[in-house]
């Protein structure tokens, strides 16, 4: 037990699992580059894919796996017997456990990293706007949205003011690329995917008189209720298209398409017809992502904050002293 013990503390060990991990971690970027067919369906930290799935190909994985769990054994004794040794020297000064300290925050690196790649989830793409959108237990909603290009056109920085609703409570929050919105002490998240102008409205002369419609809105032409169907754009039609759908003889239904612009006058249930504009509003296509392992993520970071300053002290101080 006594050999087992020495082996998994050895410096020797820690440095050749960490090569192993390494090594594995190209050959998987490899294969992963030149058989992307066997890997369609993963997605961001899931590793159940590969459990759930599991084929030959994957033994890149499943070795490198092993390997990690093999280096988080291996830190974990090293600092375990690092501490006893240092308690038992009684050691008081503070300085000597910063090294201990980052260990402690790789342990739960690790540690973290297996909780999200177990359990977190991500959602489908939702289009928010300016109308509150649900999303599980909160609402969404746009209520502005900044963007700053390069000169080539390309897009610098997008912002969206955002509104964020749950049990009643609002509150305001910013969203952006790399810049998520974070909701439950961060275990869930809002990404940023797409931004843009939706319509959210359309412009009408019925029998010369204007008005501004809702997709799904019904209106009455003649005596018969019209259902402003849907707006379809381009590259589906060369230019943006209404349909509208109304009851016609024998229990059927009429569908008239109505381009836009004033020369394209339709006749609908005997009244002239004009899809004169479009009303956009800001939106933003926004994905949700929970992840329980960022509490863990937070701790690792404080320990290896801490751990480094500890460190630095120590250093400076011997420094100082010399």
């Amino acid at each position: 037990m006594k050999k087992v013990y020495d082996f998994l503390r050895s410096q020797k060990t820690g440095i050749i699992v960490g090569f192993a991990v390494t090594g594995l971690l190209i050959i998987g970027s490899l294969i992963m580059n030149y058989c992307p067919e066997s890997y369609e369906g993963l997605s961001g930290e899931d590793i159940t894919f590969f459990f759930n799935e599991p084929k030959p190909i994957h033994i890149w994985f499943y070795l490198m796996f092993v390997a990690f769990a093999m280096y988080g054994i291996c830190i974990f004794i090293c600092t375990l017997d690092s501490i006893l040794r240092k308690v038992k020297a009684r050691s008081k000064k503070v300085a000597l456990y910063g090294a201990s300290i980052v260990h402690i925050g790789f342990l739960v690196t690790l540690v973290a990293h297996l909780v999200g790649g177990i359990w977190s989830e991500s959602g489908r793409p939702i289009t928010v706007s300016n109308t509150w959108v649900q999303a599980g237990e909160y609402e969404l909603k746009v209520t502005g949205l900044d963007s700053t290009t390069y000169p080539n056109g390309m897009p610098r920085k997008i912002t969206a003011q955002m509104k964020i609703r749950k049990d009643g409570e609002e509150y305001d929050d910013t969203l952006g690329y790399n810049n998520p919105v974070l909701v439950d002490s961060g275990t869930k998240q809002f990404l940023l995917r797409n931004y843009g102008n939706m319509p959210n409205a359309v412009v009408m002369n019925i029998d010369g008189q204007t008005v501004t419609l809702n997709i799904k809105d019904v209106i009455e032409i003649n005596g018969t209720d019209v259902l402003i169907a849907n707006l379809y754009m381009p590259p589906q039609f060369p230019l943006p298209v209404l349909q509208l759908v109304s009851k016609g003889n024998n229990d059927k239904y009429d569908q008239t398409y109505v381009r836009i612009g004033r020369q394209n006058v339709q006749n609908v249930k005997g009244v002239d017809v004009i899809f004169q504009d479009i009303k956009s509003t800001p939106a933003v296509v926004v994905t949700t992502k929970k992840n329980p392992s960022i509490p863990l993520t937070l701790i690792a970071i404080g320990c290896f904050g801490s751990g480094m300053l500890l460190v630095v002290f120590r250093t400076a101080y011997k420094m100082v002293r010399v």
